[in-house]
Formats: C-alpha cells, sequence, structure tokens
C-alpha cells in the first residue's frame, strides 16, 4: 500500500497492535480535534518520536519552560549570547548534525532547523527565492534568541561555504537569507 504524504507517495505496511483503552479514546479525541485521521495522527506521532524525540534526548537536548528560557536567553549580554552560540552552541549543533543525518550539508542543517522549530512550536517558514534561502521565525523566546541563532547557524554554514545575508529583527519575530559564498 501507498501513503501519500506532502505530494510524496511512500510505501506503507500495515501493523496491528493493542493499545490501552484510555490511550485509544485520547488519541481518537486528539485526532478529531486537529481534524485529521487516527492513522495521520499515529503516524506523525511515531515519525516525531522515532526522528526527533528519542535523538534529540540521546545527544542530550533538555526540555525547559518557555518562560524560563526567555528569562535565560534575556539575562545575558547579546555578546554573551552570541559568544556561546559561536563556540559551545556551533560545536553541539555539528554533534547533532552529525548523529541525526551522519553529514553536515544545508539540507541537513535546514532539516534539523524545522524539526527544532517545530519542537519549540516556534513558527518558521522556508522559502526558496532566487539563489537565496529567506527563512522567517515568528517566537515568544525573548530578544536574545534570534541572535543567538543567527550567530550559530552562520557559523556552521560559513563552514560549507555559505552564509547569512539580510537579517532583520523586529517585535514578532526575525528573518533571514542563506547564500552561497560567491553568489550574493
Amino acid at each position: 500500500m501507498t501513503l501519500q504524504e506532502n505530494g510524496i507517495l511512500r510505501k506503507t505496511d500495515n501493523v496491528s497492535i493493542r493499545i490501552d483503552s484510555d490511550l485509544s479514546n485520547k488519541l481518537h479525541e486528539k485526532s478529531n480535534e486537529q481534524k485529521i485521521s487516527l492513522n495521520t495522527l499515529i503516524n506523525h506521532l511515531l515519525e516525531k518520536q522515532v526522528n526527533w524525540n528519542e535523538l534529540a534526548n540521546e545527544m542530550g537536548w533538555v526540555s525547559m519552560f518557555r518562560s524560563t528560557f526567555r528569562e535565560l536567553m534575556d539575562s545575558n549580554t547579546k555578546e554573551k549570547i552570541q559568544k556561546i552560540a559561536e563556540t559551545t552552541g556551533t560545536i553541539d549543533l555539528k554533534n547533532s548534525l552529525n548523529y541525526f543525518y551522519g553529514h553536515i550539508n544545508l539540507d541537513s542543517i535546514l532539516d534539523l532547523f524545522k524539526k527544532r522549530c517545530q519542537s519549540m512550536n516556534v513558527q518558521l517558514r522556508i522559502i526558496p527565492i532566487n539563489t537565496s534561502i529567506k527563512i522567517i521565525i515568528q517566537h515568544d523566546l525573548g530578544k536574545n534568541w534570534p541572535l543567538f541563532i543567527i550567530k550559530q547557524m552562520n557559523s556552521i554554514l560559513n563552514e560549507i561555504e555559505y552564509r547569512i545575508i539580510n537579517e532583520d529583527y523586529n517585535n514578532q519575530g526575525f528573518s533571514f537569507e542563506i547564500v552561497k559564498i560567491g553568489d550574493e
């Protein structure tokens, strides 16, 4: 059997499992709330568990309350946040990319960033524009979080001959473009 998701046909398998009745009821409620089929919901939950939660836990990623995260981001100076992003943040990102994908390239960086934003409930758009890729982010993670992301991303992108241009910050979010070095 095949499943079409985002215009892509994928091979599927039929699997029969037994689950607790209370869990089954919660899954049905959630699928009704989200107006998606139970099958789609379960596939999304399993995909997130296998392709994000397990790997993120193995790599040492931690979860925290948004308000705590925002306070940590904003209680440090911009310079300190950018220094952390450029050093430890970049090393952690490189290790995560290698662990998740086995390599570092633009596609793996964008995919990990997309998954990271999804796990943090941060709104993200990735828009290809001619010779660049525009990233637009809406968030409530503090004034210094965009500075951390830009510095961390630019550090890793420089290693694969890309860079960030056209950074734009406002109260609701930020945006930037990724270009191949020499194409800007």
